[in-house]
């Protein structure tokens, strides 16, 4: 059956006015940039890069011009690197996913980058296919932090890390982890489910899971146990008490 003509085109305008997600690109090295830009723009329809900086300083500026859903942030920046960036654009209280670019050597920044803010990380070397798909799985609230990479993290200062904590915590799934990160920081269920864009139910469902999977009972132990890992300092249990 053959669409009269009006109808087809109400049905372009709607495909054409689907909302892209708009992207800020940081990094130092033109070159990768350059070819993030390339990728995303050749291959993903639904991305639009609106913005290239080449230190933090300049990051912070764009993202306030531009106001995107997601920047790649690169951890090792001049003047202002990414970790401070990430922790300017959250005091600004700026609505924007972050996700630090890094490589293997990076962990102690890239620790301090999700503390401060930033909802997981990408190694440098990552693949088109997963690149696209992590910009579009963060856009919809989830966390690039896998159990493995958390555990690598933690365990950057040997001797200091409770190793049976660690084990622990790597037994949490992505969204599981994503919550215990601001859970330990002291959001509440509603704040949790406001920045996940998810029902307040379904955090405490995942907490619930949470608790028994970490085997402990409430937030004061969930915060003890993250304190064991490194996942959070002293002071930050000060802070939220």
């Amino acid at each position: 059956m053959r669409l009269p003509s009006l109808c087809v085109d109400s049905l372009r305008k709607e495909h054409l006015s689907v909302e892209k997600i708009r992207i800020v690109i940081a990094d130092d090295q033109s070159l990768i940039t350059q070819s993030f830009k390339i990728v995303l723009e050749t291959l993903a329809e639904d991305i639009s890069v609106v913005g290239l900086a080449h230190d933090g300083r300049e990051a912070v500026a764009l993202v306030q011009k531009e106001r995107p859903d997601v920047i790649l942030m690169d951890v090792r920046m001049p003047d202002i690197d990414g970790v401070e960036a990430t922790r300017l654009i959250h005091q600004a209280n700026i609505d924007v996913k972050i996700i630090m670019l890094t490589t293997f050597d990076d962990d102690d920044y890239v620790t301090e980058a999700i503390r401060a803010g930033a909802v997981g990380y990408l190694l440098k070397d990552i693949s088109t296919d997963e690149l696209i798909n992590s910009i579009r799985s963060v856009s919809h609230g989830t966390v690039l932090v896998s159990a493995t990479v958390a555990r690598k993290m933690f365990r950057r200062e040997p001797g200091k890390r409770d190793e049976d904590a660690i084990d622990i915590l790597g037994t949490l799934n992505r969204r599981e982890l994503e919550i215990l990160l601001r859970l330990v920081q002291g959001s509440e269920n509603k704040e949790i489910a406001s920045e996940l864009s998810i029902a307040e139910q379904t955090v405490k469902n995942n907490i619930s899971v949470m608790y028994t999977k970490l085997g402990v009972s409430n937030r004061k132990e969930a915060r003890k146990l993250a304190l064991k890992t490194g996942l959070i300092s002293p002071q930050d249990i000060i802070r939220n008490l």
